[in-house]
């Protein structure tokens, strides 16, 4: 029985290599295999096979090989394990970084690669007071820290929910507090999503979110070098 949530993060700017990017693809499922090729750029290609390789690296060390092969989807295109429903997993990808979950709680995850200002999608997706939040802050590069910090955060609360973009961004609140906690508001408070942020310093934000209290579980974040 899996106990502990496992995080992995890549960096898949090896796969553009043509050998490499070949000899990755042959380990992955026929299914990933074929939605890796039916992207016509690089950029996906790569991105679409690097969950992959993440996802059955999770299983195997999981203690599920193979069920990484048998993949169902929900009614928004969530993915779950068709042969262990217990067993939760989410997939997130954003320039040369892929990042994969596998918990015994219903998880979501997300990645997105810092741009710079994003001032103006904040005031149009975010709650009024989500804006003044980053705003504060002096400068324009810690403006961007910290939309980022809510983008990912908010990115893998729709997915843990299942509702995906069906579930605006606005539609909820998250409050951070002095001490840099993460609070959910949505229908009230929601403590029952606890949150977690990660900072490689690499150019990126990555965050999850786990249901039903799986902040007090085991968890692990493992960089995995592909090469």
């Amino acid at each position: 029985m899996l106990e502990t949530t496992r995080i992995y993060i890549a960096d898949i700017s090896v796969l553009k290599g043509a050998s490499v990017f070949e000899s990755f693809l042959k380990k992955v499922p026929e299914y990933r295999q074929k939605k890796a090729m039916s992207f016509k750029f690089e950029k996906g290609k790569t991105q679409s096979l690097g969950v992959g390789i993440l996802l059955k690296m999770a299983c195997e060390e999981s203690g599920f090989a193979g069920a990484d092969e048998h993949i169902v989807y929900g009614e928004n295109g969530k993915p779950f394990f068709a042969d262990f429903p217990d067993v939760h997993f989410n997939l997130s990808h954003s320039g040369e970084r892929v990042m994969c979950v596998i918990s015994p709680f219903e998880v979501g995850c997300d990645v997105e690669i810092i741009k710079g200002d994003r001032g103006r999608l904040a005031e149009r997706f975010f709650k009024p007071e989500e804006s003044a939040w980053i705003k504060h802050f002096e400068t324009l590069e810690a403006q961007s820290g910290a939309f980022y910090r809510l983008w990912t955060l908010k990115e893998c609360y729709m997915k843990v929910t299942g509702r995906g973009m069906s579930l605006m961004p606005d539609m909820f609140a998250l409050r951070m507090d002095e001490n840099e906690n993460v609070s959910l508001f949505h229908d009230g408070v929601r403590p029952e999503y606890a949150f977690r942020e990660i900072d490689l310093h690499d150019g990126y934000r990555y965050a999850c979110c786990i249901k039903n209290n799986g902040k007090d579980a085991p968890q692990e974040v493992k960089r995995v070098d592909l090469f």
